[in-house]
């Protein structure tokens, strides 16, 4: 009928919105008629770059990335089966580029095929990089044993990455969540307590926590290394926190850690026992030299002895810069500070160095601040100071001489003392100034030859003067001489009030029982001690030392540590076993084991105190006083 037109026929806003949309939309559409493209809109220029006369005449095949060829003829064998079809594949843009399209094809009138093709190459690259982001992740767990979890409190699960079995930790049945009970199961039983206290208070704060412990590897019936760290990620309305955590298998790494520290024990334990040994027969040499002073001699007799004194003082300093920078090294060195005169302390370093200063025609002055006083420091180590700059000096001086200025400074409330030693020796050449303390350094080759030394002394100054809250410097102009300064905390404190001539009447009328192995260490000891005025027994081992002990009550035992037959420690304990009074004599270890951690066992033991090898009539006396002291105080109580 004229005039009328069908119910669904579009309208003519109808078909200038649909222009308006293909004209517009970001989306691309292709019209394909005869197997060609015959018409596309202006995203497909805008997205791919080929223009209309590029494009239209062309089957979009030819547009279509190679690879993608089975997609198409797929998607091609839906459009016939069932008039429509969709797919993702790429699509080559002009530029050589290519973008990812979802594909939605339509069968419209006649040949006509319309295509919608949707940009998703964003889609693409973001699944692309959590793809590589996931096989980073894998990476890093096969290689390091990295993994993360999360512990919710109010299910009292861990949900753990599904592939911890690569790093033989928790979740070895390939589960993803793991109950509480079953994780601290697999805690060796000697960290569950430690790990279990750590995490019960991140769960209660939130805090983090940073843990090391041992957990069962399922593979091979043993036990991993683990570090884990954790803190609060949410608190829940009970009050306990959601936890965060990573870990990481660090057993390859914990045993060799292990390793070195073993390596370290036994290079420490070696030191000992070298220590040990040498100190021994240097005790034996010492000692009769010292006793050799009471006698009487000829005036070149004594000064032969006075030489030999010195010779064997400087062998004791270089056997105390080999120990002591393996003690720096292990982190073994300890202080003992005590009032100290430093003038006097200085004086007497440079009284031992004065005779090779005059053998080489040099002076060796000192010079110190008159209102200097008393300071607390420890004594051997600031002495060690001192013999190796001073010692330096006088060693790389061939004409002039050394002055040794002391004094003290006072600077935001710290007083420090400060040592500066001034030679006119050969110098130091500029390019061998940077690395003058590292160990084992000589500022030239040719000086180990002519000079001599280990190379140890600069160094091991350098590290003593920091740990004693110092540091040390210098400026040197080569062939013109140097100057070394020094600056070590150490505080003003009242003058001791005795000195060691005080208490030699000490043990007048006293017994005292020497227990040692060694003879030559027998006879300097109880000559030492008769000179002060003691009554001495000697014996051979701690089996003899006790059965003297249990036989006759004496006032003072000197016990030596290494023994046959019965240690020192071992014949102390049975003598504190024995009745009183004999359980109640002060024992004072007498040994060449003198460091800090060693002589602490001998306290423990029962013993009063300690005296080092190789003995010396100042150290003895200054020890028996105080053990003494000692002893009166407890009596008096």
């Amino acid at each position: 009928m004229a005039g009328t037109t069908r119910a669904n026929a579009p309208s003519e806003l109808d078909i200038e919105a649909a222009r308006w949309f293909f004209q517009n939309t970001v989306d691309i559409f292709v019209l394909i008629r005869g197997g060609t493209i015959s018409r596309i809109n202006p995203a497909w220029t805008e997205l791919s770059g080929w223009s209309v006369a590029e494009t239209v005449g062309r089957p979009i095949e030819a547009f279509i990335h190679p690879g993608d060829d089975q997609i198409v003829r797929g998607l091609i064998a839906d459009l016939a089966a069932h008039g429509q079809g969709r797919a993702e594949h790429r699509l080559l843009r002009k530029d050589g580029d290519v973008m990812w399209m979802r594909s939605r094809v339509k069968q419209g009138a006649g040949d006509a095929t319309i295509v919608v093709l949707e940009d998703v190459t964003d889609d693409h690259r973001r699944a692309a990089d959590s793809a590589n982001a996931a096989r980073t992740n894998d990476l890093l767990r096969e290689a390091a044993g990295v993994y993360i979890w999360r512990f919710d409190p109010d299910t009292g699960l861990y949900d753990i990455d599904p592939d911890l079995s690569k790093a033989g930790a928790p979740g070895t049945s390939g589960s993803r969540t793991i109950d509480a009970d079953q994780m601290n199961s697999e805690i060796h039983p000697d960290d569950q307590r430690r790990v279990g206290e750590a995490f019960y208070r991140t769960l209660a704060t939130g805090e983090p926590e940073v843990v090391e412990y041992r957990h069962f590897r399922a593979d091979d019936g043993g036990w991993a290394r683990l570090r884990a760290a954790w803190r609060g990620l949410q608190k829940r309305q009970s009050g306990a926190w959601a936890v965060l955590g990573l870990t990481q298998d660090i057993s390859e790494v914990a045993e060799a850690r292990d390793a070195a520290l073993d390596a370290a024990e036994a290079k420490a334990q070696f030191l000992a026992n070298m220590s040990h040994e040498i100190r021994t027969p240097m005790n034996g040499v010492l000692g009769v030299l010292h006793l050799l002073k009471s006698e009487k001699l000829s005036a070149d007799g004594r000064q032969l002895l006075e030489e030999a004194v010195g010779c064997g003082q400087m062998l004791a300093e270089l056997l105390n810069d080999v120990i002591d920078f393996s003690k720096i090294e292990a982190g073994r060195l300890e202080f003992a500070p005590e009032p100290v005169d430093p003038a006097a302390l200085m004086d007497s370093v440079a009284n031992l160095l004065r005779p090779q200063a005059a053998a080489q025609g040099l002076w060796l002055n000192t010079h110190v601040q008159p209102d200097l006083g008393w300071a607390s420091v420890d004594p051997v180590r600031l002495r060690q100071i001192l013999f190796n700059i001073i010692g330096n000096a006088v060693k790389f001086t061939l004409t002039g001489g050394v002055d040794a200025w002391l004094s003290r400074v006072e600077q935001d409330g710290v007083s420090r003392l400060r040592i500066e030693i001034c030679d006119t020796g050969v110098g130091i050449a500029p390019d061998h100034q940077t690395d003058l303390f590292q160990r084992f350094h000589q500022a030239d080759g040719s000086t180990t030859r002519r000079f001599g030394g280990s190379g140890l002394g600069l160094a091991i100054s350098r590290r003593l003067a920091e740990l004693m809250g110092g540091e040390i410097g210098f400026k040197s102009s080569f062939g013109e001489g140097s100057t070394f300064w020094i600056e070590v905390i150490a505080p003003r404190v009242e003058a001791a009030s005795a000195d060691a001539s005080e208490a030699e009447g000490l043990l007048e009328g006293l017994r005292v029982l020497v227990v040692e192995d060694n003879p030559t260490n027998r006879l300097i000891a109880t000559r030492m001690l008769e000179q002060l005025g003691a009554s001495v027994e000697t014996a051979d081992d701690g089996q003899q030392g006790v059965a003297a002990a249990s036989r006759s009550a004496f006032d003072l035992i000197f016990m030596d540590i290494q023994m046959p037959v019965m240690d020192g420690i071992e014949a102390t304990r049975r003598i504190r076993a024995l009745p009183t009074p004999v359980c109640d004599t002060p024992i004072l270890a007498m040994t060449a084991n003198a460091m800090s951690h060693q002589a602490d066992s001998y306290l423990i033991a029962g013993m009063n105190g300690i005296v080092p090898k190789p003995l010396s009539p100042s150290t003895l006396i200054n020890q028996i006083a105080a053990t003494v002291a000692q002893s009166a105080q407890e009596a008096a109580a």
